[in-house]
């Protein structure tokens, strides 16, 4: 069942991909797509923060609940479900009211035009956020039950109906148009989860004003709240920097960003969420030594299907994109998108060693440590940011990421250890394997950059002697990802 959600993830990246790239193709990295980046950026930011004080650790605390009692657990899900309404009508209002001032927070380069047409498509986009938050209330019930394949099938209604309204309506309504399709697809979105939750798990509408468990869950929550919207503010920092540069650089660097974290969705989603699932149900029965033959799979397969992803776009990269774009990208333009393309991938492939210890701090409500890590997390990178941009320019922001977020990895790592002891060598060895290949895959390519042939007859040598090297990895995630589990 993993391998048929992977491949759910994968349609539904796929779709996102295409789109993104008519996207570029219609209007080029201009003022519209800039925009456009942002508007989205804006809307997750603002809707992620405020949603998590809710739901960060719900899942968590829906499982405590169901163990003591199933019928509790539906009236929980009905409480955050009220106030989950409510708190996303009062958000959605606060956008459309002050579209001008959180535009100038987030981008304080843009000239007062830029502001304007922003303010415009951000207002129509704050719709989205009351059925967007009520889906994840659903969403996470769902998955807290094993229930995942709907929440992934559900995920294809966005890119399709963005790939429509480009493909149609694009040209003649212009850019507001993708807007409004996102507003209509998390409608669509909402009643489709909404009408299957009734069907397999039901709930308990209640007062939530009444109830002992949103003290609780807020109590949990805020450490982590505030420690996720801490780290949360490496998109607006990145931002700014970006808006200090010509005219494209968001662009570029939003869409080299997208091409890997859509990668990095395919090949860590699934299995990093059934990981946190699972978890939060394990250590709610005390049952913390089967959680690690779960860690060292779930690492094991994130770090492999990242890497082998990755490589073909890396060879393909200019000639795949330099094709699709077209005129409307120019070839300085493709090579700057694929420096940072190159620059990003240490970054993510930290992240996928990071996820799982991550996944397993907040199943373990342990929110003040997240607080604490992702506060210095912002802090160092901040401070490699204002240190290095004069010497390196726009491509300090890639290599901060890293630096940072490597702190991260490893603070996680020990305190995980420390309170369940569940890593051990094989851990390490699957890092250390992967971080060198990575390493000299990257380092290959930027000397080779120019050389089409030079780098594809490199990396075809440097992807069989690795093939050779971890081939009993790889057959090991192959019989993981394909054996039917209890997902459903």
């Amino acid at each position: 069942m993993i391998s048929l959600l992977n491949i759910l993830n994968l349609i539904s990246v796929l779709l996102s991909l295409i789109f993104q790239v008519f996207l570029v193709r219609l209007w080029g990295a201009v003022l519209q797509t800039d925009v456009y980046y942002l508007s989205i950026g804006i809307i997750q930011f603002i809707s992620g923060t405020f949603v998590g004080f809710l739901m960060d650790l719900y899942i968590p605390i829906y499982n405590e609940i169901k163990v003591r009692n199933e019928e509790e657990s539906k009236k929980f899900t009905g409480i955050i479900f009220i106030i989950m309404l409510i708190v996303g009508i009062l958000l959605s209002a606060i956008v459309f009211l002050l579209a001008p001032y959180i535009i100038k927070l987030f981008a304080s380069g843009f000239t007062p035009e830029k502001v304007i047409f922003s303010a415009r498509l951000l207002r129509i986009l704050s719709i989205s956020i009351i059925f967007t938050s009520l889906t994840t209330v659903i969403n996470a019930t769902l998955q807290a039950n094993l229930f995942m394949l709907i929440t992934y099938v559900t995920t294809l209604i966005m890119p399709f109906f963005n790939i429509i309204a480009l493909l149609f309506f694009a040209k003649a309504y212009g850019i507001q148009v993708i807007i409004y399709t996102i507003v209509l697809a998390a409608i669509v979105n909402f009643l489709i989860v909404l009408s299957f939750f009734y069907k397999k798990i039901g709930i308990r509408i209640s007062n939530p004003f009444t109830q002992d468990s949103i003290p609780y869950l807020l109590k949990q929550n805020i450490p982590l709240r505030v420690g996720t919207l801490i780290y949360s503010f490496k998109g607006p920092l990145t931002m700014n920097i970006l808006s200090y540069f010509p005219t494209g650089y968001i662009t570029l660097f939003t869409y080299a960003d997208r091409v890997l974290n859509i990668l990095f969705r395919i090949t860590n989603s699934p299995i990093s969420q059934i990981l946190y699932v699972k978890a939060s149900n394990l250590l709610s029965r005390n049952k913390v030594r089967e959680l690690k033959s779960i860690l060292l799979s779930t690492i094991r397969s994130n770090t492999i299907l990242f890497i082998a992803i990755i490589i073909p776009i890396m060879i393909f990269f200019k000639k795949m994109f330099g094709f699709l774009f077209t005129s409307k990208v120019t070839l300085t333009q493709i090579s700057i998108m694929y420096y940072f393309f190159l620059a990003l991938v240490p970054f993510y492939l930290v992240l996928s060693f990071e996820i799982p210890f991550t996944n397993i701090t907040v199943a373990m409500k342990k929110g003040v440590k997240v607080l604490q890590i992702n506060a210095s997390f912002i802090l160092l990178y901040g401070l490699f940011l204002l240190s290095g941009i004069k010497f390196i320019g726009v491509y300090i922001i890639p290599i901060a990421l890293f630096f940072a977020q490597l702190y991260n990895t490893i603070t996680y790592v020990k305190f995980v250890n420390k309170n369940l002891h569940i890593v051990d060598l094989d851990i390490f060895k699957i890092i250390l394997k992967s971080s060198i290949f990575v390493a000299l895959l990257i380092l290959l390519n930027a000397i080779f950059r120019n050389h089409f042939l030079y780098t594809l007859y490199f990396n075809i040598l440097l992807v069989f002697l690795w093939s050779l090297f971890a081939r009993k990895e790889i057959t090991i995630v192959f019989q993981f990802i394909t054996t039917k589990g209890e997902v459903k």
